[in-house]
């Protein structure tokens, strides 16, 4: 008994000691883990296991010594094959009994439904429910203004973000965790080996690092939708689940040669397929993706995802270098929530890692018809990107003045300005999003002209026409930025998305389109739909228009910051007389 109580307290001290190094996880643990929520999570836990068991045994063939029912169907019979197009899964097998009457049942097969099932729920329980959660808490601290106080605490970012990430969905891994004898079970009965439900395990892991950074980083953003984040974020991750998860049932006609492919690295469930391989089990006994169309997911021709180990590994790897960038990004947004998103560096190597990720998915074939529409998609997301950067770099106007005052106040050397232009934090965002822009195409242009035959110029025009656009975009939101007019973020989206928007609605109502009159289009979202149709000087007619505009509204934002810093630096001065 005294050993007992010697055991009990030792370990005890040493939890304590754990939650001494993160008193956030500590704070978290104390205010959800009450009895009555942990019998809650365990009957949840122990419903929903007993729910799948049920729904599963209900296919196997009712108890029929006689044989009076005569034949009987189902997806676990070792007979032959009964095709029912009234159902949705018309492929049964009839069930047969073994010499001593006994029926013969697929029990392997009955068992990797029972995994498979328990591993869906628990990916969209965990990325689902858990996104919701972190962010409802996070909402929810800044409404009390505990936030600020969390932040004004010794503790590093690290430990906080870490401590809400075990505590907050405390009583949701206590649900998975009661799963794992079952689905473990599961996993063996249906000839799994071990070193995979391992690998798959790693893999929930870090998809819910990657999935839970991003939720917290969603939560710091001010977007004035504080009572709708946690139900908009949680509903686009369901929704992006959902969809993936889908597509890859039924995955003998799925094919994965596109850059959209590179999208099912973020779907868990993908590495289901090497789990589903590894049992031998018949093609026509499941109908999810095959492992040999993994083999059509390429990165810069190399197919990395056709064997289990390096898939999986590839798999991690990638939410590890996401949660990588997400947890940097936490860090500077959490103590410093008045700064952009990103420093100007940071936006450099993001620029770079995303890039090269991109474009090693643009190159799924070598045909030159399928390039040409890959490098679209390319183009597609470095105009996403150069919005996202627009977002991210752009300061706002109280940050620009203070800027301007600091300018007008020193002595004007050499590169100064062009140094405070590329690294400085409060300066305009707009020489950063060209040099970020400029490094994009630099990287993928080789490619367009070693790859591409007949098509090279017109899709090199439309990244240069790209590029423009969104220089013309960044200005105009920088110098809206600099207004003394209210709510200048909410015009500034409202002014980009019209200039993104209107043109192309106007254009289809109006009945113009790129093959008819492709001058207009070439200021659209994806100026080559009309490069093909457009003459070399009406292009260079409309970069002249691009960079008029560019040069114009940057002089008009130049006058008024200068103006900005001397009449502040006046006002200093008056003071200090």
């Amino acid at each position: 008994m005294k050993q007992n109580m010697r055991l009990f307290h030792h370990s005890s001290s040493l939890w304590e000691k754990f939650l001494d190094l993160n008193p956030q996880l500590f704070r978290e643990i104390k205010g959800k883990l009450r009895t009555r929520n942990v019998i809650l999570a365990a009957a949840i836990s122990s419903v929903t296991q007993f729910v799948a068991v049920v729904y599963l045994l209900g296919d196997l063939p009712d108890p029929d010594p006689q044989g009076i029912l005569g034949v009987q169907h189902g997806r676990y019979g070792m007979g032959n094959i009964y095709e029912d197009f009234s159902s949705y899964h018309y492929r049964h097998l009839s069930y047969t009994k073994d010499l001593m009457g006994n029926w013969v049942i697929n029990w392997q097969l009955l068992w990797l439904d029972l995994f498979v099932i328990l591993s869906i729920i628990s990916i969209f329980a965990l990325l689902v429910v858990g996104t919701y959660m972190l962010i409802a808490d996070t909402m929810k601290e800044e409404s009390r203004g505990t936030l600020n106080f969390i932040r004004l605490t010794p503790q590093s970012a690290s430990n906080i973000f870490l401590g809400k990430i075990l505590g907050v969905p405390i009583l949701l891994y206590i649900v998975i965790l009661l799963f794992l004898p079952l689905h473990s079970i599961a996993g063996l009965g249906a000839r799994i080996p071990w070193t995979l439900m391992l690998g798959f395990d790693a893999v929930i892991i870090a998809s819910c690092a990657f999935f839970y950074s991003l939720a917290l980083l969603w939560s710091l953003m001010d977007f004035g939708l504080s009572s709708f984040k946690s139900w908009l974020a949680s509903g686009v991750v369901g929704t992006l689940l959902l969809v993936l998860t889908k597509t890859l049932f039924h995955g003998n006609y799925l094919t994965l040669d596109h850059p959209a492919g590179w999208l099912f690295l973020f779907n868990p469930s993908l590495v289901l397929s090497y789990l589903i391989e590894a049992t031998y089990l018949p093609d026509n006994k499941i109908d999810f993706l095959p492992v040999e169309n993994l083999g059509q997911l390429l990165f810069y021709g190399q197919a990395l995802w056709s064997k289990a180990s390096l898939g999986i590994s590839l798999i991690i790897f990638n939410f590890s270098l996401w949660t990588y960038w997400c947890w940097s990004l936490l860090k500077r947004r959490f103590h410093n929530p008045e700064h952009t998103l990103f420093s100007k560096v940071q936006s450099y190597w993001l620029t770079g890692w995303l890039v090269a990720i991109t474009l090693g998915f643009t190159l799924q074939s070598t045909a030159n018809n399928s390039l040409t529409e890959y490098f679209l998609f390319s183009q597609f997301f470095l105009c996403v990107w150069g919005l996202g950067l627009i977002a991210g770099l752009s300061p706002h106007r109280q940050a620009l003045h203070d800027w301007a005052r600091y300018r007008h106040q020193i002595n004007k050397s050499n590169n100064t300005l062009w140094k405070d232009l590329i690294f400085g934090e409060n300066s305009p965002s707009t020489v950063a999003v060209a040099i970020n822009v400029a490094m994009a195409i630099a990287y993928i242009t080789p490619s367009i002209f070693l790859l591409l035959d007949l098509d090279r110029q017109f899709v090199f025009w439309g990244f240069i026409l790209s590029a423009g656009n969104i220089m013309l975009w960044a200005i105009a939101a920088q110098f809206i930025l600099t207004a003394k007019t209210r709510k200048r973020a909410a015009w500034s989206v409202i002014t980009v998305a019209s200039m993104i928007i209107v043109p192309p609605v106007s254009f289809g109502l109006a009945e113009i389109y790129p093959k008819t009159i492709p001058q207009v289009w070439l200021f659209s979202f994806i100026p080559t739909v009309a490069t093909e149709y457009a003459t070399t000087s009406a292009i260079l007619l409309t970069m002249l228009g691009q960079w008029l505009a560019i040069a114009v509204v940057s002089l008009q934002m130049t006058r008024k910051l200068k103006h900005a810093g001397a009449s502040e630096t006046k006002m200093l001065l008056s003071e200090s007389r």
